[in-house]
């Protein structure tokens, strides 16, 4: 699951480059169809999606950062439990 939502938002932020890129480009060589304001109301939008997909990726990072974090942590412990109870008896 945490690979999924990685390559979902990391293809989200990339497509949103994308839109971006694509209205900086045709507000620069041509003003017919969609004016000044609405592009830039629109590349704001963009932009907070971008940000808001952006703390996304970094919580969920962090998330699987500390369920690895975690797992080697239980892994120690069983292993070290494992060796206290195979030590011969006195």
């Amino acid at each position: 699951m945490n690979k999924e939502l990685f390559k979902l938002l990391t293809d989200t932020l990339r497509d949103i480059e994308r839109i971006k890129s694509y209205l900086l480009q045709t507000m620069t060589i041509r003003n017919d169809g969609i004016n000044l304001q609405a592009t830039e109301r629109i590349l704001k939008r963009l932009e907070r999606i971008s940000q808001e997909a952006d703390n996304e990726l970094i919580d969920t990072l962090i998330r699987i950062e500390q369920n690895f974090d975690l797992e080697q942590a239980k892994y120690r412990i069983t292993k070290a439990d494992s060796q206290v109870r195979n030590l011969p008896k006195d």
